[in-house]
């Protein structure tokens, strides 16, 4: 009977203490996410905290150790990003960089893997790694959501920061510190 007991008390300790763990991860993976990625609007005008007539979001998201294993060990982190940082390690990425490309259109939109340059490098179809049935590409719809991952070769994107550009319009995405 006694041990009825401490099961008792063992399960509301982790049960208290499992929520806060829970949230502090989070906020670390989110603090990893805010390091690791560079927005760029599409056709918008920034105005302070107001973005104007944008036709799309576009948003590169650098992918490391420190973010996929974050990514990976928060059970609270979107599905999304699991599956694009998955990529992490694989054959596919050795000796390239991994990069999530998230895209949010506002307004219908046209995309094509050649507006898309990240470095030196102009996207092409095989440095997709996502399936190419998830990547979007051709004439978008407004209130699309969708994300991709993609390796560039190392050479392309040397430095301390990676230009990222859709288009004529562009960003810097810097790397985080080691």
């Amino acid at each position: 009977m006694k041990w009825y007991g401490n099961i008792v008390v063992v399960f509301l300790l982790v049960f208290i203490l499992l929520p806060g763990g829970a949230a502090e991860a989070s906020g670390d993976l989110q603090t990893l996410l805010d390091e690791r990625s560079a927005v760029l609007w599409i056709d918008g005008e920034v105005l302070g905290d107001l973005v104007i007539g944008a036709r799309a979001q576009a948003a590169l998201i650098y992918v490391d150790g420190k973010l996929s294993e974050a990514a990976w060990g928060d059970q609270t982190a979107p599905d999304w990003l699991k599956t694009q940082t998955g990529y992490y390690g694989s054959r596919e990425a050795r000796k390239k960089k991994l990069f999530i490309i998230r895209l949010k259109t506002i307004n219908n939109f046209t995309l094509d893997h050649s507006m898309i340059k990240i470095g030196s490098h102009v996207l092409t179809p095989a440095d997709v790694l996502t399936n190419k049935h998830y990547v979007p590409v051709g004439d978008l719809p407004a209130g699309l959501t969708a994300d991709f991952a993609v390796v560039i070769p190392n050479a392309a994107v040397k430095g301390k920061s990676v230009s990222f550009s859709v288009g004529e319009y562009s960003t810097e995405l810097e790397y985080p510190k080691r």
